[in-house]
């Protein structure tokens, strides 16, 4: 299991989550519009910015801090 906190810089708001080594990004991503109710984001770990068709393993550390921001394409569109 992977535990880690997301930092959600439009509401300045923590969700802490906990999910296997093996699920995909893309569930974060998922977990992520189920519980703040919103669409046009995108997730960040550091410098790097996070596929959803990577496991969640490879991509998050124990601990880590990753930030939902918000996607500049959606702005331009």
């Amino acid at each position: 299991m992977v535990r880690f906190t997301l930092f959600c810089r439009n509401r300045g708001s923590n969700l802490r989550m906990e999910f296997g080594e093996d699920d995909k990004i893309g569930d974060v991503d998922a977990a992520v519009r189920e519980a703040l109710g919103f669409d046009g984001f995108i997730l960040r770990n550091g410098y790097s910015l996070l596929d959803p068709e990577q496991s969640v393993g490879s991509s998050i550390s124990d601990g880590d801090v990753v930030d939902v921001i918000p996607d500049p394409e959606g702005f331009f569109k």
